[in-house]
């Protein structure tokens, strides 16, 4: 029964901690998660080639390349490189192809050159420029600036004496297509584009959809992926990405010229199915019914040989073909109508996951917001660790300053002279009345565990979700060791909450023992210990009734037995200054505290815990 009642606080003090920090993290959970797609698109034919009704054109390979180098002005500050290929011999002005880059590349020489080439070879002019990089950065990018460039590179193209200005469009992959679709707004003449890998939605969408797509493939626990969702609603601002909130879903209907639009069947990062079925749509709003989809087993960029971006990885083999025979009869004025092979055709597509349609924060809403919350978890515990170093230090000097040595103190928690006393600090002001109490030692332990553990934590899920996501970058599949892992790591909030209730425990117990009199049960000994479960004291009681005797009105009393520099004399002198302690007790003054130094390391100690299990619980680690 007493051990029954030894367990009634700290159960309740934990189960209460956990309900806490349970309906905090439900709070900061976003109410709303990715969920599997639903509406299928469905291919007519697995062949991906395109064929219009009496247009014939020149097929890859019929001409030569010339391959030359031009500076393009883009602003009277600003000029970049382009790299320009032509067919040599072909007759007449060309169709051509402006390209446009995705995420990752920047200069004209390095991208694209296969099929550029390969399009030239076709009777295709084309032409790759730089990305002007000013305006492109890791967290912020101006789309609007960068369609304006390469409508000054369009322009150019359009020059060129050996094109067709009203047959100049324009190829983009991936993130070049938001450009595709703010050049469209700027510039009604364009007469076709080529959409490879479009998003077709925001950048925050298309996270959310690419993040859950990628852990799913790999076996990553729900749970890790719904920390990605509560990770991807955060607002940015002002750190960025600025580009994740780019509206891309509404200049859809800008896209009023024919379209091509190609999906990799291997490509997790884009909505495979969704990008094509909301292109179709929104075009066909616009009276625009000139759409042709074609899915290949291939990934983001067309190449086949892996799943995940690599150098040197092959095009799909029937990729430029299709391109080539598709620039050509919409330069012939191909309709919809106009079309002998089917609209949708290719590999069957299999998007896993749907994009959402609405991403809303929980309580936690922004990224600064949280950026701050992790940088306080590794400071609190620092400051504090910094601070208490700082503190033994002092302690040390003092008492060399006082030419105390270790000898002279008693106790084996750490104590001084008595339980709770700091020796050093009552000779600096053994004239005042206020008191200050050290760390006890089971404190003091409790306080290094928490600031231990509310880094360990944090440290641990990161470690964590870098594996996670070194393995789904990777497509490795990981799954008993990512499920394993999340198991650990939802226990470590949990042996958090146990050493916070520790030490809410042991600063309780030793606030409560400084208004309570220590007694002694057995005081035989005329000069002794006298141990409780708290803390050891000296203790007479006739010591202490002869030393009132002999000292009653005398302000000169120096009590004997003891030399005048150790600690038990300075007891017994401030015991005898002090007229309202009992006779035959020791009793700790009731307006003792830690002092300011003490009561900053454990506020700092205790608050690194709280925000480390706040941020545990808003990545779900307390969520069930």
């Amino acid at each position: 029964m007493r051990l029954f009642k030894r367990l009634i606080p700290p159960t309740a003090i934990f189960v209460a901690l956990l309900a806490v920090f349970a309906t905090l993290g439900a709070a900061m959970t976003p109410d709303w998660q990715a969920e599997p797609l639903r509406e299928h698109v469905s291919v007519a034919s697995s062949q991906t080639t395109i064929q219009a009704r009496d247009v014939s054109s020149p097929q890859e390979g019929t001409y030569q390349v010339s391959t030359t180098s031009m500076r393009i002005r883009l602003t009277d500050k600003v000029t970049i490189n382009a790299v320009v290929r032509s067919p040599l011999g072909a007759p007449g002005k060309r169709p051509a192809v402006l390209f446009i880059h995705g995420a990752g590349t920047g200069k004209a020489n390095e991208v694209y050159g296969d099929i550029a080439s390969a399009m030239s070879s076709a009777g295709i002019v084309t032409l790759v420029p730089d990305k002007r990089l000013d305006t492109y950065g890791t967290f912020h990018r101006d789309y609007y600036a960068m369609a304006r460039d390469y409508l000054v590179s369009l322009n150019t193209l359009r020059a060129l004496p050996n094109v067709d200005a009203s047959k100049a469009g324009i190829y983009a992959e991936s993130e070049g297509t938001w450009v595709c679709e703010a050049m469209a707004g700027d510039d009604h003449a364009i007469p076709f584009m080529i959409l490879t890998s479009p998003p077709a939605v925001s950048g925050r969408h298309q996270m959310a959809m690419a993040g859950n797509s990628y852990l799913a493939a790999v076996g990553a626990p729900p749970r890790l992926r719904h920390a990605v969702d509560s990770f991807v609603s955060l607002d940015f601002a002002p750190i960025g990405p600025n580009y994740a909130d780019f509206p891309a879903d509404r200049y859809l209907d800008r896209l009023s010229m024919p379209l091509l639009v190609n999906y990799g069947t291997d490509d997790l990062a884009m909505p495979i199915e969704q990008g094509a079925q909301d292109i179709a749509t929104a075009a066909k709003g616009v009276g625009n019914s000139n759409v042709t989809v074609r899915y290949y087993q291939a990934n983001h960029q067309m190449r086949v040989g892996a799943y995940t971006s690599k150098p040197g990885l092959p095009l799909e083999q029937h990729y430029t073909h299709d391109l080539e025979d598709w620039t050509n009869a919409v330069a012939s004025g191909a309709s919809a109508s106009d079309w002998t092979t089917p609209k949708v055709a290719g590999t069957q597509p299999r998007q896993r996951f749907a994009v959402p349609t609405t991403i809303r924060p929980g309580l936690i809403s922004t990224l600064p917001a949280l950026l701050v919350l992790l940088v306080l978890v590794f400071l609190c515990p620092l400051v504090a660790g910094i601070w208490a170093i700082g503190i033994a230090i002092g302690n040390a000097w003092a008492r060399h300053r006082t030419g105390e040595s270790g000898t002279n103190r008693l106790g084996t928690d750490g104590d001084a002279y008595c339980a709770g006393y700091d020796d050093h600090n009552d000779v600096q002001h053994h004239n005042s009345e206020r008191h200050h109490l050290r760390l006890p030692h089971k404190l003091a332990v409790a306080l290094g565990a928490n600031g231990f553990m509310s880094v360990a934590g944090v440290v641990s899920f990161a470690a964590y979700v870098v594996m996670a996501a070194r393995d789904a970058l990777s497509l490795t599949y990981q799954s008993t060791p990512l499920t394993v892992g999340w198991i650990v790591l939802r226990l470590i909030p949990l042996v958090d909450i146990a050493l916070l209730t520790w030490l809410i425990l042991s600063l309780w117990r030793t606030l409560r023992h400084r208004t309570s009199p220590d007694i002694a049960s057995a005081a035989e000994s005329t000069s002794g210990y006298v141990s409780s479960s708290t803390d050891q004291a000296w203790f007479s009681t006739s010591n202490s009734a002869s030393r009132h005797e002999q000292g009653d009105g005398d302000p000169t009393f120096k009590p004997t037995g003891f030399p005048e520099n150790s600690s038990m004399f300075r007891y017994e002198h401030r015991n005898y200054e002090h007229e309202n302690h009992n006779r035959g007790e020791i009793v700790k003054p009731k307006d003792a505290t830690f002092g300011f130094s003490r009561t900053a390391v454990i506020v700092l100690c205790a608050l690194g815990s709280l925000l480390s299990l706040t941020l545990m619980a808003f990545f779900g680690l307390l969520t069930y």
